[in-house]
């Protein structure tokens, strides 16, 4: 009867914990964000290319290996039952890795009931498991593809093998323990403080066992010499990594360290105390970030936090025995990369500490849940009628423990799937209007022409469109439109579009009426807000480009490049401020090198008084991507010395290559025109 409640038991707790984190899992979080966009690719990568196996993986500052691997593990899976690898798939993942962290979280708490601590009841398990269950900043980062959701689970899987292996002696669960701990190295950079954390549980466990001169701890030292040696076996090929590529690893924590190059000025005294005060629901100074957050609001809502701060009173108050010690120093201890880096309190940095944050609430709720049991003692066995009666209305009190949960997970639910979920600020938080534009570009005919402005090509949420669909249109011609604009010199021969994101380039749409009268806007996305964030134009076959340069010329430049002409804006020219250029490219053959660009202000003698020396396109369309046929407008902002005196100057451009070749051959560029200064 007894095992028969707890399968029972523990199918309604998974079924709770995976409604909540699968329950418009396809629409909650929208989009599909950097971070998540550019794991989904190495998970695809991982799954279509047989000899991509990273330990650790490049790029985004480094990123931790194992979320990568599981959704390519997903993606094989949807794809196989006609699914599509994306955003849906990956927070699927996330989903199972949250289930499974309060699973994990159930069998640490069971173990923790049996280490030495005879006030935990039946109901801690339960209670704790619960408690995370409907933790929103749990069930968040359970909906988000990215790895730090792994970390509570990893610890309180660890935790569990550990006190499981110290009751039965077991050197199966000694070795998975050291499986288990190794593993996290390979979870995310914030859970890499974890295996100190556990060799700490295991000095306390051993000083306790030692203590108690039973000769417990004599087994605990084999089995923890056990442990660690299949743990250092295991991290061996990420530290042999670490030593090969030591810039790698260390990136990211030198970029977001307090007192290193953070973007912002916390002390460690003011990082502590945001991650206090982020369980403290009675001031708005949870993190600010929409992506991680209700902007401002605690990570428990009161309902949590109240049995939170009394178990952590509790703990504090009974800290000689090993339980809770244990979960004060887990607290302590995965907070601890937050409070060392910046931004705090940042959510997803700590959330290894959600595991203990739970079990420390369970022990709160266990200890109002035991006043029940304290009340129908009192009355079923007291000898004082009035006293009696008088604790026998305790049994009501432990009622409380479930009203707040219940109460709790109701608060959780509004918060996250109404309030968060309605913030216009996730359309740019979740990258909305990129992950739309990519299926869009993706979605049209092979041989289209598209080009876009003014994100680049390579930005993971855009290639995970086109990269991951076998009838794909693949990349388009990316360009930002505030420095360069590349079109089809003569009549195209059919439509050309231009997807322009108008959130960001404000230059393209004052510029396309110019150079095409009739193309006209296609189709429009708008944000959350009702503001429009990109137009698709359209320019209509046979049309030719209707503008021409003010200035013009043609130079036979080479490699297959001309220039026809150009634009100074003169008008408002004076010292101290900007001069203008516009240089019109003509492309014959596509070129051959990666050609740098000078524009440069002469005076008498050839004397460099001014200039710029750049990529076209300030860097956005480098001439390796330029193609026959093509046009290009390409502008430089060259910034006037204040001390300049009037006269006149002569501009001249040139290209050259890191290599040494110029264009012209002698290096002194053409002189294209004269400019004066009055």
């Amino acid at each position: 009867m007894f095992l028969r409640k707890t399968w029972v038991g523990l199918f309604l707790l998974t079924a709770a914990a995976a409604i909540l984190r699968l329950w418009q899992i396809d629409s909650i979080p929208p989009g599909f964000h950097f971070d998540e966009s550019f794991e989904g690719l190495e998970a695809w990568r991982i799954l279509t290319d047989p000899t991509y196996r990273p330990i650790f993986i490049e790029g985004n500052f480094g990123v931790a290996p194992v979320n990568a691997y599981a959704n390519a593990g997903m993606f094989g899976i949807f794809t196989l039952f006609g699914g599509e690898p994306g955003p849906t798939a990956m927070r699927v993942t996330a989903a199972l890795f949250g289930v499974l962290g309060v699973l994990a979280t159930w069998l640490a708490a069971n173990e923790l009931r049996r280490l030495g601590a005879p006030r935990l009841t039946a109901a801690f398990p339960w209670l704790a498991a619960a408690l995370l269950t409907t933790t929103r900043w749990h069930i968040h980062f359970s909906r988000m593809g990215i790895e730090p959701i792994l970390t509570p689970l990893v610890t309180a899987t660890a935790l569990w093998l550990l006190l499981r292996a110290w009751r039965t002696h077991s050197t199966f669960a000694y070795v998975s323990f050291g499986v288990v701990t190794a593993l996290s190295m390979y979870t995310y950079q914030g859970a890499w403080i974890l295996p100190f954390l556990l060799a700490g549980v295991w000095v306390i466990l051993w000083g306790w066992a030692f203590r108690q001169g039973d000769g417990a701890h004599a087994a605990l030292l084999r089995g923890g010499v056990i442990a660690g040696i299949v743990a250092v076996l295991g991290v061996m090929p990420l530290a042999l990594t670490a030593l090969a590529q030591p810039d790698l690893f260390l990136l990211r924590p030198e970029q977001i360290a307090v007192g290193g190059e953070a973007a912002t000025q916390q002390s460690l005294g003011e990082s502590a105390l945001a991650y206090v005060l982020m369980f403290t629901p009675l001031v708005q100074a949870g993190d600010l970030d929409p992506r991680r957050n209700l902007p401002g609001l605690a990570a428990l809502n009161l309902w949590q936090a109240i049995p939170f701060w009394l178990g952590v009173l509790l703990a504090m108050w009974r800290i000689r025995q090993p339980a809770y010690s244990i979960l004060l120093l887990l607290l302590v201890g995965l907070l601890l990369p937050g409070v060392l880096s910046e931004y705090a309190p940042h959510y997803h940095r700590v959330l290894g500490a959600a595991a203990p944050v739970a079990l420390l609430g369970g022990v709160g709720l266990d200890w109002i849940w035991t006043l029940r049991g304290e009340g129908r003692g009192a009355r079923e066995g007291s000898q004082e009628r009035g006293r009696g009666e008088d604790l026998a209305r305790l049994r009501w009190v432990g009622w409380v423990s479930l009203a707040l949960l219940v109460i709790g997970a109701v608060v959780t639910a509004r918060d996250y799937f109404v309030r968060w979920a309605a913030l216009p600020d996730l359309f740019y938080a979740f990258d909305v209007g990129l992950w739309e534009i990519g299926q869009e570009i993706a979605a049209q005919p092979a041989n289209a022409p598209v080009y876009l402005t003014p994100r680049s090509a390579d930005h993971p949420t855009l290639a995970f469109a086109w990269v991951t669909r076998s009838d794909s249109h693949g990349a388009p011609v990316t360009f930002d439109g505030r420095h360069v604009f590349p079109l089809t010199a003569g009549r195209s021969a059919q439509p050309e579009q231009y997807v322009v994101i108008e959130d960001e380039d404000f230059r393209t749409r004052l510029l396309l009426p110019e150079l095409f009268p009739d193309a006209a806007v296609e189709r429009s996305l708008y944000d959350w807000q009702g503001r429009v964030y990109a137009n698709i134009y359209v320019r209509p076959a046979a049309s030719e480009p209707q503008r021409n340069p003010m200035t013009a010329a043609f130079l036979e430049v080479g490699d297959g490049i001309a220039l026809t002409g150009y634009d100074a804006q003169t008008a408002t020219l004076e010292a101290g401020r900007i001069l203008y250029v516009q240089l019109y490219w003509d492309v014959a053959n596509a070129p051959s090198q990666d050609w740098t660009v000078f524009v440069h202000l002469l005076k008498a003698g050839d004397e460099l008084v001014a200039g710029v020396d750049s990529q076209p396109g300030a860097g956005s369309l480098p001439t390796t991507r330029w193609e026959s046929s093509w046009r290009i407008l390409d502008e430089y902002q060259i910034l006037l010395p204040p001390d300049l005196p009037a006269g006149d100057y002569r501009l001249s451009i040139g290209l050259y290559t890191t290599d040494g070749a110029r264009l012209p051959a002698d290096g002194l560029g053409f002189h294209i025109g004269e400019v004066t200064l009055e």
